[in-house]
């Protein structure tokens, strides 16, 4: 499924936490979204209640996000 979610606090992180499995050299880059921006995303795993994994299909990256980092939009 995919959908446009608005990150509502800026949110930073490293690529390689959102992989499910151990992956060394994508772990040293990072990723950050600015307040504001509204993303196109699809849904890997939301089922956590304490982080939702999506991918920004405009970068191809994945990547982790708490809950309430976000709106869905439109």
């Amino acid at each position: 499924m995919t959908y446009k979610i608005k990150i509502e606090e800026d949110v930073v992180g490293e690529i390689g936490e959102a992989i499910q499995h151990e992956n060394h050299s994508l772990s040293s880059e990072s990723y950050h979204y600015n307040k504001g921006v509204i993303l196109e995303v699809a849904e890997f795993d939301t089922r956590s209640d304490h982080y939702h994994i999506f991918t920004d299909l405009d970068s191809g990256h994945r990547f982790k996000i708490h809950p309430t980092q976000y709106s869905c939009v439109g």
